[in-house]
Formats: C-alpha cells, sequence, structure tokens
C-alpha cells in the first residue's frame, strides 16, 4: 500500500484533499484496500486517515520494513564513490561493516564523480566519510582558520 501511495499521484492526491469528505475516503479504504490486506494494516490505515496523517504511511512503511531486517540479522548500507566498487570490494566492505556491526550488511552501491576519490559509506544512523572531498575542504576550513604572523 506504501507503494502504491508513493508511485500514484492521483491516490495520493485524493487521501491529501481536504475537501474530499473523510466518510468517502472512508469508504474507498474500505472497498479497494480491505480486502487486500490484513486486519493490522488495515486498522492502521483508518487510524492514519482519521489522524490525518497517511501521508506518514511510506515513512511508517520504511521504518517497518527496517525493522523486519534487524529482526532477521540484516542491516542496509550504501557506499558512494567516485568509480564503481568491484564486486570483491563491496563483498570485502560488507564483511568489514558487519563484523563491526554484528549484522549481515546488504551494501548499495553508488558512483558520484562529486566524491572525487575515496568512499562515504552511509548505515543506520552513521555516516563515515573517507572522500578527497571532504578532505579538501577540511583542509580548506583549516587554512582559513589559521592566523599567519608577519615579521615586523
Amino acid at each position: 500500500m506504501a507503494a502504491l501511495f508513493a508511485r500514484d499521484h492521483r491516490v495520493r492526491r485524493f487521501f491529501e484533499t481536504p475537501n474530499i469528505p473523510r466518510t468517502e475516503k472512508l469508504g474507498f479504504l474500505d472497498r479497494r484496500w480491505r480486502p487486500m490486506v490484513g486486519l493490522g494494516v488495515y486498522g492502521l490505515l483508518q487510524v492514519l486517515l482519521r489522524r490525518r496523517r497517511l501521508d506518514h504511511l511510506v515513512s511508517i512503511a520504511d521504518e517497518f520494513h527496517k525493522l523486519a531486517e534487524r529482526a532477521q540479522g540484516l542491516m542496509r548500507a550504501t557506499v558512494r564513490s567516485a568509480v564503481p566498487f568491484t564486486d570483491a570490494q563491496a563483498d570485502r566492505l560488507a564483511h568489514a561493516l558487519g563484523r563491526h556491526s554484528g549484522f549481515r550488511i546488504l551494501l548499495q552501491r553508488e558512483t558520484d564523480p562529486a566524491v572525487i576519490g575515496g568512499a562515504v559509506v552511509a548505515m543506520d544512523h552513521t555516516v563515515i566519510d573517507g572522500t578527497v572531498a571532504t578532505e579538501l575542504w577540511r583542509i580548506r576550513r583549516q587554512l582559513l582558520q589559521t592566523r599567519v604572523h608577519g615579521r615586523g
């Protein structure tokens, strides 16, 4: 349901439009979505609609999936680098992150030329930035903060 809500702007607009009565929206839920979802999900949809929070459905579903993956011992991580990681490099990184976190890592790879060199890893609420771009920014900031004393 969250994927449909995120993908189909007409469905999202229908539920977010304040001019459409809540009874009409509940009727739509009852006719269209109740047969497709379990009782718990249907109840959640009703509560979100009544509280005018159906716009949070996608983020709630994302958090639920994260919790379900955690319960299975999985964690997602993303590595962003200037050049594509090879399969061997990705496997070594996932293994190292797994040793550190205690989870089996599902690694997603992204390529971004702005990184210049190195890589940045985002995992859970942690970002490990080993990029050349960030190091150049740190050096620049340090140089700008350094006072040079002249002779005289």
